[in-house]
């Protein structure tokens, strides 16, 4: 596999792998840079970490015919900025995996737009891809206020921004301009500026451009993303539920994406207008998404994927453990220096809980960016239904108590 996320994702590939009788190695960039509890992880799921070139498709096939010699039989990724990489060297090395050029359109918020619009242009939102800030003001006043920025390469909300004035444009677009990297990741210096959506927003988990099932979203107040709960299925209507699905399979058709998972997001219009598609992501959904439909369905997304990637037949579903399933997030203070945690134990105990992390551990300095990485906890729970388990995790996660002291320094908003 091709570096590791944080959510997880990585880990419950390689444990699964591993009961299936395979050998995995992650190849990262820098092990030096991998958090405590996944090099934890990886240890007692007794998968290995070699350091290589991950930006370089190149280097990773020289890297992974040098770990597992004739014994290769998979490479991949469930790590957004490494899908392409993977799937390049995949590609060169004649290993299963989706095509390379439909990933680097899904890589490129913009090339992803230009994909669609050639065959279900409806799905796009009005959108402009530029270069500097002028360019962003000039596009805002075409589209008109309020308008959301984007850097085209990023994901995670990081650096995205609901605009209600031209000034807050610029400065947007400059920063994001500014941005030259992110987690060691060279980034394109390109905005892109969409009309606002508003309304409801889904995910659709899909496998072999097929959806699987329906995700609802919950993100914290304008003008900032932060995506704060997920529920699955989502609560929609039979009808509504068909338009998604349709919105989500016609955009992966337009970008040739039709091997393996991909979490689309899509937004339904407040005023009852068709679907507008958010983006395609070519890998299983972060957030645990992939966990929350494994304990309402039984369909297990992770082991589709890596069934795929060895040339195993697909897993058939267990049994669904409730009929839906949530996870919830606790977001830090605007900034702080991370002094106890407790209550871990209560909610792992909560009714329905099945999982509960903490992402920072004691001594960490934290600073809000505004984005996804501004959560310091996460707790997964079952119900009845969907309203009914999101009730149990935000419980079990009021459960969490997290003190913080002052520190000096300036926020990152934009």
């Amino acid at each position: 596999m091709v570096e590791s996320p944080r959510t997880g994702a990585g880990q419950d590939a390689a444990r699964l792998l591993a009961s299936w009788g395979y050998r995995t190695t992650v190849l990262v960039d820098r092990v030096a840079k991998l958090d405590g509890f996944l090099l934890d992880d990886y240890a007692a799921i007794g998968t290995a970490l070699v350091e290589a070139d991950t930006s370089d498709p190149d280097a990773v096939v020289a890297a992974a015919r040098h770990v597992a010699g004739g014994d290769l039989v998979a490479l991949t990724s469930v790590y957004e900025y490494f899908t392409w990489t993977a799937a390049r060297a995949a590609e060169q090395l004649g290993l299963p995996g989706p095509a390379s050029d439909a990933v680097a359109a899904c890589r490129s918020k913009g090339s992803m737009r230009a994909a669609v619009a050639r065959t279900a242009p409806h799905l796009n939102p009005r959108h402009a891809v530029v270069a500097d800030a002028d360019a962003a003001v000039a596009a805002a006043q075409r589209i008109g206020l309020p308008v959301v920025l984007k850097p085209v390469d990023l994901t995670g909300s990081v650096l995205v921004r609901r605009c209600d004035d031209f000034a807050t444009v610029r400065r947007v677009a400059e920063r994001i301009r500014g941005t030259a990297t992110y987690l060691g990741v060279r980034l394109a210096q390109h905005v892109v500026v969409e009309e606002y959506l508003d309304g409801p927003e889904y995910s659709v988990e899909t496998f072999a451009g097929r959806a699987v099932g329906v995700t609802s979203k919950s993100s914290g107040p304008l003008p900032y993303f932060v995506e704060l709960a997920h529920r699955f299925p989502a609560p929609l209507d039979e009808a509504a539920e068909r338009r998604v699905r349709s919105t989500a399979e016609d955009a992966l058709a337009a970008v040739g994406l039709t091997w393996g998972p991909a979490h689309v997001e899509v937004k339904l219009a407040a005023d009852g207008g068709p679907p507008r598609l958010v983006e395609v992501n070519a890998r299983v959904g972060g957030d645990r998404v992939p966990e929350l439909v494994r304990l309402a369905t039984g369909i297990d997304l992770t082991a589709l994927h890596m069934a795929a990637a060895v040339g195993l037949p697909a897993p058939k579903p267990t049994a669904a453990r409730a009929p839906a399933a949530a996870v919830r997030f606790v977001e830090m203070p605007d900034k702080g220096r991370l002094e106890s945690v407790s209550g871990v134990a209560e909610a792992a105990a909560a009714p329905n809980v099945h999982e509960v992390h903490v992402k920072n551990v004691v001594g960490d300095v934290c600073f809000s960016h505004g984005s996804n990485r501004d959560r310091v906890a996460h707790v997964i729970a079952t119900g009845r239904d969907a309203d009914d388990a999101l009730r149990h995790a935000e419980r079990a996660a009021a459960a969490l108590d997290f003190r913080w002291a002052d520190v000096a320094g300036e926020l990152e908003y934009v």
